[in-house]
């Protein structure tokens, strides 16, 4: 994924938007890229005046204050999901059967069944959803 940094020489909430966006490359694993526009660039009249601009992926465009829960939510939804996390979500959904093949032998009478059955499905759905949430803190 491609974010890049519009900005202007002596703009504080250009320094601001970088900071945060070093802050969340550490976090989601983008190419990061600065610019400083100059009135020979071709974007400088639409942008001058609303520096700092963030553009993702040639595609999404933040203009003036950047919000980081906003830019957060951006990012995710240009980066898809990885492999890992629907493999974190196939656990989830086969700890869910899990347990409840368990309460089906429960409800036979087989009680130590039950209790293998209950134990590892809970124990697969938290992996999985271990797998998930870090997954997502990638996105």
């Amino acid at each position: 994924m491609q974010v890049h940094l519009y900005s202007t020489a002596e703009c504080s909430l250009c320094q601001k938007a970088q900071v945060l966006l070093e802050k969340l490359q550490k976090e989601f694993l983008f190419d990061l890229k600065y610019t400083t526009l100059t009135e020979d660039h071709p974007r400088f009249a639409d942008w001058h005046i609303a520096v700092p601009v963030v553009v993702i992926n040639d595609k999404r465009e933040l203009k003036s204050v950047i919000d980081e829960a906003e830019l957060r939510k951006v990012i995710r939804e240009e980066r898809p999901p990885t492999k890992l996390y629907y493999f974190g979500k196939f656990l989830e959904a086969l700890g869910f059967l899990t347990v409840a093949v368990g309460l089906m032998a429960g409800m036979q009478g087989d009680m130590y069944t039950d209790l293998y059955f209950f134990i590892g499905g809970i124990a697969v759905f938290g992996a999985g959803r271990m797998i998930e949430k870090r997954e997502m803190r990638r996105d």
